[in-house]
């Protein structure tokens, strides 16, 4: 369920399932490889999360002082492991790497909701606490002590790079009835 005043939501909720998937995916005829994403296997889980840039300034000036002391007593930062998640996802928030930008519908001019995030990576160097999959969780150390090319493997496990580690977002109207759709992309 979706909360188009506030933009927030979950994951999509369906559990999708490969019928084969020791199959390849079909491949275009003539794309470079580099250029089309790592086959992959989907594993949504659903999360609740929450606004990162955009948090209103009144409620992120409200709540500073009780972030600061969450992060003082239990390392968790509200920016970085608490708000929104990270990679791939349908629902929810963006995750912007800049400012957000919300298209208004072309029909109504309402605010458009968001659809899907399609990222780069799957956390960073902070949301990885949060984000990292227990089973890519090393047996010793963090994910960073892990060789670069393993890393990337579990980082970016489609193996797409968008702009400079970047995402794109697709958003609906989902009141007008020809749903209008609207597309952002943005990068480090």
């Amino acid at each position: 369920m979706y909360d188009s005043m506030y933009g927030s939501g979950y994951g999509s909720g369906y559990d999708f399932v490969c019928e084969d998937s020791a199959a390849a995916p079909p491949r275009p005829d003539g794309a470079a490889d580099n250029y089309l994403p790592n086959p992959c296997v989907l594993h949504p889980e659903r999360v609740t999360d929450y606004p990162n840039w955009d948090l209103p300034d009144e409620i992120a000036d409200a709540l500073e002082e009780r972030f600061d002391q969450l992060e003082e007593e239990t390392g968790w930062s509200y920016w970085s492991h608490l708000s929104v998640s990270e990679g791939i996802k349908v629902g929810g928030y963006p995750t912007w790497t800049q400012e957000p930008v919300w298209p208004n519908c072309p029909d109504c001019g309402r605010r458009m909701d968001h659809l899907l995030t399609v990222n780069s990576r799957e956390f960073d160097g902070e949301s990885w606490r949060t984000w990292l999959p227990l089973e890519d969780t090393p047996a010793t150390g963090t994910i960073w002590d892990l060789p670069y090319e393993e890393r990337k493997r579990i980082q970016c496990p489609p193996g797409l790079t968008l702009g400079d580690m970047g995402g794109i977002y697709l958003f609906d109207c989902r009141l007008c009835p020809d749903k209008p759709y609207a597309y952002h992309s943005d990068c480090s």
